[in-house]
């Protein structure tokens, strides 16, 4: 259903409502009748003419084909009719969100330093999906908790978790810093659907535009088998920063912007807008900030400042031997004392002669503050595609999706030194790279295994020499992604099957848990919450994609070896 303009045009397959009205099995039916009060009351706030789209929901891979080509459709004979019939008024729902095509009824909405909330929207642009608030009124008692946001995501005393019971039983809330709605469950036709609505700034009367209707949050598919506490469909993303009790910072390639979103409860924080795709991130915790790599790959080093919300760069470049190099970022680590190691890539890959230290992969490495103002010359490369450190041993990590090699750091005169012997095969086609807090440990997942025959598992090495090492950690199969717990005492890995928590001194299976993703999901890595006691699990996602995936877990209750 959409508000048309009387002529046939292009657009008339894309406009209006995502959502079907109705769905009807019309097999053998000569006659069907559908409510679209609702519906037409939305349509006509923007223009006299109501359009409805008919369509199968019969898929053409359903469709058996032999000689002719499969075809799904919907055909009208030449003496159908349509006719229209005044309905009642809808009642007025409230037990629950619902929403009939024109108005959206939400009760108790949690709004942080008012209370619970009851609010009715009506639909005044069924093409744009432009809600206006009509009503609204204060229904809960007791006095609710400041809105969060920022710095405060990254001090874990100083708030507690949500409840994990707010998602199941469909908990709605609005972000005052956001200008976010999120409805976790709205009845619509009898089909739970959720609603993620955000305030149009400087709007009067409010006017809120459709960020997502889509499929009510859940965990793994129902009846599976499966440890995961829930789930949340996000906004695209191509990395996150895991900040304390279920709360995440993630990007938005679609809007161009960073946000807050809890996993636990799907409420929203903050946004911070900019001009770019953000990609990869690398958080400063000690100074409040988060470093960012974009897509495309730019010039520049961007940087939020949480303490702000202000979203700043720098160029990055450098004289070397008189000659101006300019590079792109690839990939970010946190240094000391808030500066960054950056891979970076110089796209013209013009050798300047003279001398003058040059990359023929267009490679560097480079070492600079928080503002991009270099703190020694960077360093020509062949083919890394990571770059790690380690702060409590002061190591290095350059990573290609197959070898690994160290290089000791000394932070007094920011100089690097090549750790012999470990420019060395680790797998192939590996995925994911961490070390333990103490440092004296890594962890390479590799779909292989680090060693030269296939075996599913992970090899405790040592940073400086990787296969002097006293055992392993062996999954069901191929490893995915790895992480130690905050006392680096447990190993927790996945192979896309189950999650495996290692006693990282014996090497043995303390437990693992059936993890029970839908068909297709695969995970691009996994990792604590600040506070440690949760696991929160983010699945793989094309760049274009519409949005991205995260499952979470409480951590439980399980003991590793003493250090």
């Amino acid at each position: 259903m959409y508000s048309d303009d009387g002529v046939i045009e292009y657009t008339d397959y894309s406009l209006g409502f995502v959502a079907a009205i109705a769905e009807v099995d019309a097999v053998g039916l000569t006659q069907i009748d559908i409510d679209v009060t609702g519906a037409v009351n939305s349509a006509l706030k923007t223009s006299q003419f109501v359009a409805f789209r008919v369509r199968s929901g019969v898929l053409p891979t359903a469709v058996l084909a032999t000689s002719l080509p499969a075809w799904t459709g919907v055909k009208f004979r030449s003496n159908y009719s349509l006719s229209f019939t005044p309905g009642a008024a809808p009642a007025v729902a409230k037990d629950g969100a619902r929403f009939d095509g024109f108005t959206l009824e939400v009760q108790n909405v949690d709004v942080p330093s008012i209370g619970e909330v009851a609010l009715q929207m009506q639909m005044v642009d069924a093409n744009e999906l432009i809600f206006q608030l009509t009503e609204a009124a204060v229904t809960g008692a007791g006095t609710p908790a400041p809105p969060l946001s920022g710095v405060d995501l990254l001090n874990c005393s100083a708030f507690s978790p949500p409840p994990a019971t707010d998602v199941a039983v469909g908990a709605s809330s609005y972000s005052v810093n956001s200008g976010i709605l999120d409805v976790p469950s709205v009845n619509f036709n009898n089909e739970q659907l959720a609603f993620r609505l955000e305030y149009i700034e400087g709007s009067d009367p409010l006017l809120f535009e459709t960020l997502s209707i889509g499929a009510v949050q859940a965990g793994p598919a129902d009846g599976a088998i499966s440890a995961l506490g829930g789930g949340l469909l996000t906004e695209p993303s191509q990395d996150f920063v895991p900040l304390c009790h279920g709360w995440v910072l993630i990007g938005d390639s679609i809007r161009n912007r960073v946000v807050e979103r809890n996993l636990i409860s799907g409420q929203t924080g903050k946004t911070y807008s900019f001009s770019q795709k953000p990609d990869q991130f690398t958080v400063d915790e000690e100074n409040g900030a988060i470093y960012m790599t974009v897509h495309p790959e730019t010039k520049r080093l961007y940087k939020l400042d949480l303490n702000t919300g202000a979203i700043t760069y720098n160029f990055v470049t450098q004289n070397i031997a008189g000659y101006d190099y300019r590079w792109a970022l690839r990939d970010l680590a946190l240094g000391e004392d808030g500066n960054v190691f950056a891979l970076m890539y110089d796209p013209i890959q013009q050798d300047p002669g003279n001398g003058v230290p040059f990359s023929s992969s267009g490679l560097w490495l480079g070492l600079s503050n928080g503002s991009a103002g270099f703190l020694t010359e960077s360093i020509p490369l062949e083919d890394p595609v990571r770059v790690e450190y380690d702060p409590v041993l002061d190591h290095v990590f350059l990573a290609t999706t197959s070898n690994l090699a160290t290089f000791d750091f000394d932070p007094g005169i920011n100089t690097l030194t090549f750790v012999p012997g470990t420019d060395i095969g680790v797998g192939s086609a590996c995925t994911d790279f961490t070390t333990s807090p103490d440092g004296t440990r890594i962890a390479y997942s590799c779909p292989n295994g680090n060693r030269s025959t296939q075996d599913f598992s992970i090899v405790d090495m040592a940073p400086d020499q990787y296969f002097n090492s006293d055992g392993e950690w062996f999954l069901g199969s191929s490893p995915v992604s790895a992480t130690f717990n905050k006392a680096g005492t447990i190993l927790i890995a996945t192979d896309n099957d189950k999650l495996y928590f290692f006693d990282v001194v014996t090497h043995l299976i303390l437990e693992d848990f059936e993890l029970g993703l839908l068909p297709g999901e695969s995970i691009k890595k996994i990792r604590l919450s600040l506070d440690g006691q949760y696991l929160i699990v983010f699945l793989s996602n094309e760049l274009h994609e519409e949005s991205s995936k995260f499952y979470w877990m409480p951590m439980p209750a399980i003991t590793g070896t003493p250090l």
